[in-house]
């Protein structure tokens, strides 16, 4: 086939698959129709072609005038005019554009974009080609460019949802060769694994439901945390949700690592399905993503590595077990930094880790069990510790005391206590003048605030026991009674003994 036949096979093969491509009956039936509207205005142009050639050869031998050989010059121009606008509707009604490839990758600078692979194709058919190959002539240059020119690419989350989700907005091609691929590169502005690309291009527009394929050329895992940053209490934990997206197409392992954190604060990974504690994990045939916990557990006491209110920074890593070595070597140079990191193959997402203080207050008293009699005081001296991690502020001792009671309390307020310090505080409970015997309850309470927040404090009860005074006259005489007794039996013991 000679080659200046190429670009009437390649104009050819799009009319061709514009008339027999599609599986709805009606799409058929109006290629079918317009299949006969060619070959009808191909008899008519063939008709106007041998026309005018004809008046050609009579005005040559001055058997027609002039306006007779223009006027068949001219029809034989529209008949034409008119058989190129069906070959352009043919060819405009025919899909020139398809999506080859749609790739999900991460850019150095950790931004997810998507690369899609448009190619410009042509369906051939054989007995159509032949039809069209015997007359070149009807194409004009510009049908044989073997170009699709214009095309705007959008990316969408569905049909439902037309939200553009991808910077740009729109991209534009300016034009693809006919057999050629052309790459387009958006920013995605959300993180899907699925979306729609919509082509527009000619009088056209068309959509495309793509599942996104990873980029296989680096085997990294990408990992990110909505919490990146949490507080948690001295003696307390903070819980990191992980969103493990794989960028390869193997089924490598990846071993779970945490640098930079304090050895006094330790850690665990843990399969958000089973609940299982994990240290390495992989991703099955088909699944791209995966999702994790990281709990982080803080000691009970603050010192010079953690540092009440200092932020911990550290990274989460997943690597390759190839890479494990690599990644010690590395922890002997001392802390890693994200420079250091870049040296590894390695997902990797930097958290932060707020330790706080909390604040306990601890009653203590020697004894909290009391007897008196009628018309007396209870005294007693309480200590008010604070045995947490932070400094507590405007401390307040109160009393719940029974109907009619009265409490004394020096001080009844204590404006900050530090950590492990002590303060007494002097307690005075006063019942009324005409309390009668029995037990009675009173419960200590307390109130504390640290870093402007309430703590909790348990309340302690002071049990009393109240008896009945006895009265000093009935106590005197009873108690000579019981000596002249005593005498009196004593004596007659002794001349009882004489006789």
């Amino acid at each position: 086939m000679k080659l200046r036949h190429l670009p009437i096979l390649a104009a050819c093969s799009i009319i061709l698959a514009s008339l027999f491509a599609g599986p709805v009956m009606a799409q058929r039936q109006d290629q079918a129709s317009l299949l006969l509207d060619l070959k009808k205005a191909r008899a008519s142009y063939d008709s106007a072609k041998q026309k005018m050639d004809n008046d050609k050869k009579l005005f040559d031998n001055q058997a027609i005038s002039g306006d007779e050989y223009t006027r068949s010059k001219n029809d034989f121009l529209g008949r034409e005019v008119d058989y190129q606008k069906l070959i352009l509707k043919v060819m405009n009604q025919q899909s020139y554009i398809i999506v080859q490839k749609a790739i999900k990758y991460q850019s150095k600078d950790k931004k997810r974009k998507v690369k899609v692979v448009l190619k410009s194709t042509a369906a051939t058919n054989e007995e159509f080609l032949n039809y069209f190959k015997s007359h070149s002539d009807i194409f004009s240059p510009e049908m044989r460019q073997e170009k699709v020119y214009n095309i705007f690419v959008s990316l969408m989350t569905s049909a439902a949802d037309e939200t553009i989700i991808a910077d740009p907005y729109e991209a534009h091609v300016p034009s693809i060769e006919m057999g050629k691929t052309v790459e387009v590169h958006f920013t995605l502005l959300r993180d899907v694994e699925s979306l729609q690309i919509l082509l527009n291009y000619g009088d056209r527009s068309e959509r495309r439901t793509v599942l996104l394929q990873q980029d296989a050329s680096a085997n990294i895992v990408d990992i990110n945390s909505r919490q990146f940053s949490q507080e948690a209490n001295l003696g307390g934990r903070a819980t990191y949700d992980l969103n493990l997206e794989r960028f390869s197409s193997g089924d490598d392992i990846y071993k779970l690592e945490v640098v930079n954190l304090p050895r006094q604060a330790t850690f665990e990974f843990l399969d958000t399905a089973t609940n299982a504690r994990i240290s390495q994990t992989r991703f099955p045939q088909g699944v791209t993503s995966k999702r994790l916990s990281l709990v982080v557990y803080l000691p009970d006491r603050a010192d010079d590595d953690i540092i009440t209110d200092e932020p911990l920074e550290f990274f989460v890593l997943a690597l390759p077990r190839e890479e494990v070595s690599d990644l010690n070597k590395l922890r002997q140079q001392g802390p890693l930094t994200a420079q250091k990191l870049n040296t590894i193959n390695a997902g990797r997402t930097k958290l932060e880790l707020i330790p706080r203080g909390v604040g306990r207050i601890e009653i203590a008293a020697p004894t909290l069990y009391h007897e008196i009699k009628t018309g007396e005081q209870v005294q007693m001296n309480i200590t008010v510790k604070n045995t947490g991690t932070r400094r507590l502020d405007n401390v307040k001792i109160s009393t719940d005391n029974p109907l009619n009671w009265r409490s004394i309390i020096e001080p009844d307020l204590i404006s900050s206590l530090e950590v492990e310090q002590k303060q007494i505080v002097k307690l005075t409970l006063i019942p009324p003048d005409d309390t009668g015997v029995g037990a009675q309850e009173v419960k200590i309470k307390s109130e504390a605030m640290a870093n402007n927040r309430s703590v909790q404090t348990e309340d302690k009860t002071v049990r009393i026991k109240i008896s009945a005074k006895t009265p000093l006259l009935g106590s005197l005489i009873l108690i000579i009674v019981l000596i002249f007794f005593v005498v009196g039996t004593v004596v007659f013991g002794i001349k009882l003994s004489r006789r």
